[in-house]
């Protein structure tokens, strides 16, 4: 049975439809219907159309090759390897391939194990440990750029590019964020052989600019801690094992490539320096083939450590202070003098 259908004659009126108007009605009505679906499903084949487009575009263009090893891969963590590999995938519209190797791989094997993951790569970055097997890939490959993270550029290495985290920068920003933790307490810096007099100055200017006016307390990771550990904050460069031991209570900023998550509950902060994290920035600079870049590290914010109302201000004041100072992928030229690198 057909339902009623009544249409406005004028007057505040209704007539009711005969049923050829409902027939007609209902037709019509029929019409729109099938047009709107044809118009759903061009617009769903055009979206389909450009995501194909773009896959296909992704998947063609050369991809980026980094070169790990199962330490690295354990210390960093499987699934913020992952998560890394997308997001920098994203970030430069390529694949990013990692190519794992065994430490002990002499440097045909570790050829042979780039050739398999691409014989036409955009770039291959290899950690500073591997510098010999670079050497051999770059000979063999001499129209491939190499980048290679971390390490000072010894002599004759041809036009391979070595990249380093700016530890002027980052040292600057961790005495920012570490006279923010520390409030108006004392700040502890446990350092190794890698901190330098202008390393010392940058992060000694940040917590000035902060407004802490106290001089931060270093100690050498090499000496015996003591045993009043009574700080606001505490920053480890180099070895915190000995460190860690103590169960510390008090915020703690990291230069690490360990994943954050396997960190104890004190550390809020970490740089990190890793070749996942200067990656990015090393393929934005491919122009710059035989250089040496300093690029910053990743500061990663733990947030969701935040132990109470007070230290969540801290959290947001310090997130405010890494978006305002925190400058990604700038490429900075490197300098050398008898104590950096």
């Amino acid at each position: 049975m057909m339902a009623q259908l009544y249409y406005h004659i004028g007057n505040g009126e209704y007539r009711a439809l005969t049923t050829c108007q409902k027939l007609l009605y209902c037709s019509d009505m029929l019409r729109l219907g099938q047009k709107a679906r044809k118009r759903i499903k061009l617009v769903l084949f055009i979206i389909l159309v450009l995501v194909s487009i773009t896959g296909i575009a992704f998947i063609s263009r050369s991809p980026v090759l980094l070169v790990t090893d199962n330490s690295f891969n354990m210390l960093y963590g499987p699934a913020r390897s992952r998560e890394t590999r997308i997001k920098v995938s994203l970030e430069l519209f390529r694949r990013v391939i990692p190519v794992s190797i065994a430490e002990a791989a002499s440097e045909d094997l570790i050829t042979i194990a780039v050739e398999e993951a691409s014989v036409t790569p955009l770039a291959v970055i290899f950690p500073y440990r591997y510098l010999s097997g670079a050497n051999y890939y770059r000979n063999k490959y001499p129209d491939v750029p190499v980048f290679i993270v971390g390490g000072q550029r010894p002599l004759h290495t041809g036009l391979m590019t070595f990249v380093n985290a700016d530890r002027g920068q980052d040292m600057y920003l961790a005495g920012l964020c570490a006279a923010a933790f520390a409030g108006e307490n004392k700040v502890l810096f446990l350092g190794d052989g890698s901190v330098h007099d202008h390393d010392w100055e940058a992060f000694t200017l940040g917590m000035m600019d902060q407004g802490h006016e106290e001089t931060p307390v270093f100690i050498s990771n090499s000496f015996d801690l003591p045993s009043n550990l009574d700080y606001g904050c505490v920053v480890v460069s180099g070895t915190a094992a000995k460190f860690l031991e103590r169960s510390p209570k008090m915020p703690l900023i990291l230069f690490s490539w360990i994943d954050p998550f396997m960190t104890p509950n004190a550390v809020k902060l970490v740089f990190d320096d890793s070749p996942w994290a200067l990656l990015a920035g090393a393929i934005k600079n491919l122009e710059a083939a035989g250089e040496e870049l300093l690029l910053p590290s990743n500061p990663i914010l733990l947030a969701e450590r935040a132990d109470g109302t007070e230290e969540m201000r801290d959290f947001r004041n310090i997130r405010r202070i890494i978006k305002g100072n925190f400058k990604k992928n700038e490429k900075k030229p490197a300098l050398n003098d008898n104590n950096g690198r």
